[in-house]
């Protein structure tokens, strides 16, 4: 089985990069190892519970070998008397095209998440309890684990990284797991906000952010909705204070306030390297036409686009592969940010986490994965 590229730190971070492999549709033999390595370094994740485990997932929809060993693990783990609860987001046809809440929603007839994954959460029926999380033009759109919350070894598993074979093999993804009670605390308060209601509301992800140490590395973390301003005016503030280097990793970026930061700094001359997603960001500047929103939002995004690589995956319809690239990253100077959170307005209404790590080493390797990616999407 091959390595997945997995780092780690010194303050006991570990980061795993994910892209793309082979030719969407075509059978590859390192595509299923890969699906099989991702499936391993989760349940080695899953292993280390001893009392409780929460994840909340947007789209839990794994198919054969790795959907049976994620169900062999978490039913190894509620045997041993490990508490398991589930949210997820049931929405897969949602009425209208929503910019920026996740790949397959920004593209063509508005169509959602495929189905499928009420399939395989039956199968974890016995061994877990699951909730679906609803929301009004609202996703549930977080990606991430608690591990042992209320214990001094809690530890969590976040990033732009959803649970389907896809996400494992074809689009550019991350997770890092970080291990802290402090830290633990705001993704236990954020999740029990969701749990209890059932539903996103505006105070949804309210009055739990704030920053914890991991290893002596200061995290930052904040929730939305009800955190929404913090989020963009953290990312904002991140990018505005940058010196050297500005690496991005957008799916797509339709805040006008981030793609403002990001023009700013290329006028202060910051280096300025990364990628989006094409077809995504395609969708984005003619929902913004038919909207009529003015051609300064548009001229803003181009200018940042001049200096970043174009994915070009293949667009949304029912049956095909998802080979979107998925990131939602920045690396400003020595401060990585990440999460579930898309460049986004649509993102600010839904349920997402965004994590700011000021830490050299942890932003030199997302600096390193990212330019690799610009390099190999760049047009020659």
């Amino acid at each position: 089985m091959p390595e997945i590229a997995t780092s780690s730190f010194a303050n006991g971070a570990e980061v795993t990069f994910l892209q793309q492999i082979g030719t969407p549709g075509t059978p590859d033999v390192a595509r299923e190892a890969q699906i099989m390595a991702v499936a391993e370094r989760l349940a080695d994740f899953i292993r280390e519970a001893r009392s409780t485990l929460d994840l909340a997932v947007y789209d839990f929809r794994l198919d054969g070998a790795a959907g049976d060993r994620i169900v062999e693990e978490l039913a190894a783990r509620a045997k041993a008397g490990v508490v398991i609860r589930i949210a997820h987001d049931p929405t897969t046809t949602p009425a209208a095209p929503v910019p920026g809440g996740d790949v397959s929603l920004t593209t063509q007839g508005g169509l959602g998440k495929p189905p499928g994954a009420e399939d395989f959460l039956a199968r974890l029926a016995d061994v877990a309890q699951i909730k679906a999380i609803k929301g009004f033009k609202a996703l549930m759109h977080n990606k991430y684990i608690i591990r042992d919350g209320l214990a001094a070894e809690a530890a969590v598993l976040v990033g732009s990284t959803n649970f389907t074979n896809d996400a494992w093999v074809l689009q550019e993804n991350n997770f890092i797991v970080l291990q802290a009670q402090e830290l633990a605390a705001y993704y236990a308060t954020d999740f029990m906000q969701l749990w209890s209601r059932g539903k996103i509301t505006e105070s949804t992800g309210y009055h739990d952010t704030g920053t914890a140490r991991v290893g002596g590395v200061p995290v930052t973390v904040a929730f939305t909705p009800g955190e929404s301003a913090t989020i963009v005016h953290a990312v904002v503030n991140a990018i505005e204070l940058a010196k050297s280097r500005l690496t991005i990793g957008a799916m797509a970026m339709s805040s006008g306030p981030i793609a403002a930061a990001v023009s700013e700094a290329l006028d202060r001359g910051v280096s300025v390297v990364g990628l989006y997603d094409g077809p995504q960001m395609d969708t984005v500047l003619r929902q913004w036409a038919e909207a009529g929103i003015g051609a300064d939002k548009a001229n803003t995004w181009q200018k940042v686009a001049a200096h970043l690589s174009r994915k070009e995956s293949i667009p949304y319809t029912p049956g095909t592969p998802h080979n979107f690239m998925h990131l939602k990253v920045v690396v400003a100077d020595d401060v990585v940010v990440t999460g579930s959170f898309n460049f986004s307005n649509h993102a600010r209404g839904n349920a997402e986490n965004t994590i700011l790590i000021a830490d050299k080493a942890i932003a030199d390797a997302y600096d390193g994965f990212i330019r690799g990616l610009a390099a190999r999407y760049a047009k020659t």
